[in-house]
């Protein structure tokens, strides 16, 4: 499935205009030329300049709003997808009980899995990968993960 680029740009400028509009709330520091909206509006700028480029290049090569591809109509692919959002979910309840490490192993290994992966290939990535989003979050960026079963 491939989204026309410009639907996708008026979805861009869209919230373009809604991110300036509402940078443009922020108070101002005092006793400064420049406050809090100087860098969201700046974004919001770039973002609804992309956003015409999309729509013109949407225009342009226009061949209507949705293509499906081949991928689109197989059953694999529709489940591969319901499985990636199963997985989030699943996260979402699970992570303050179970633990980030513990659900992440399992989530990552059953995703891996669900897509081909061997087995043991699976395991060794979802433990890596866990053990590094892990150590990312909680020592460099000090963002406290759940402990659940593995708490104090």
């Amino acid at each position: 499935m491939r989204v026309n680029d410009a639907i996708t740009g008026i979805l861009l400028l869209a919230f373009a205009i809604a991110t300036f509009a509402y940078a443009r709330t922020l108070p101002a520091i005092p006793g400064q030329d420049y406050g809090a909206a100087v860098f969201p509006m700046l974004i919001a700028v770039g973002l609804g300049g992309c956003g015409v480029l999309l729509v013109a290049s949407g225009i342009r090569h226009w061949r209507g709003a949705i293509v499906w591809s081949d991928w689109a109509h197989t059953h694999h692919a529709w489940v591969r997808i319901a499985v990636v959002f199963l997985l989030v979910l699943a996260y979402i309840l699970g992570a303050q009980t179970i633990g980030f490490i513990p659900i992440s192993v399992l989530i990552l290994l059953f995703f891996l899995m669900v897509m081909g992966v061997r087995w043991w290939l699976a395991s060794v990535v979802a433990l890596a990968a866990t053990m590094l989003i892990y150590q990312t979050f909680v020592d460099l960026l000090r963002v406290p993960l759940p402990f659940g079963l593995m708490g104090p």
